[in-house]
């Protein structure tokens, strides 16, 4: 459902119009409400990813142990990189994910 079946309801209600006949006004109302819904869902399907993508960054910013685990030890040197953080030959994943967290 998407653009074509809003504008193919729209086009049932004229023709309905036109024609006068009142089952085909309704199948395109009908058509178009159901592109609408389906619009709706989208968007609260992608707020919902987006909601879900923010919970696991903040996640990642307070749980050194899910940081160590979800990163690679290069990602992981880049972001100390970033942050400024001296040392980092010398330490483990997890001291240097500690470090990273504890820095956010």
């Amino acid at each position: 459902m998407g653009i074509e079946d809003k504008i193919s309801g729209r086009i049932k209600q004229a023709a309905g119009d036109l024609t006068g006949k009142d089952e085909l006004k309704r199948q395109g109302a009908q058509e178009e409400r159901k592109a609408d819904a389906a619009r709706e869902a989208d968007e609260a399907q992608a707020h919902a990813d987006q909601k879900a993508a923010e919970a696991r960054e903040l996640e990642l910013s307070t749980n050194p142990s899910e940081l160590a685990q979800s990163k690679t030890r290069d990602e992981l040197d880049e972001e100390a990189d970033r942050l400024g953080i001296e040392g980092r030959a010398g330490m483990s994943k997890q001291e240097l994910a500690e470090e990273i967290t504890a820095r956010k």
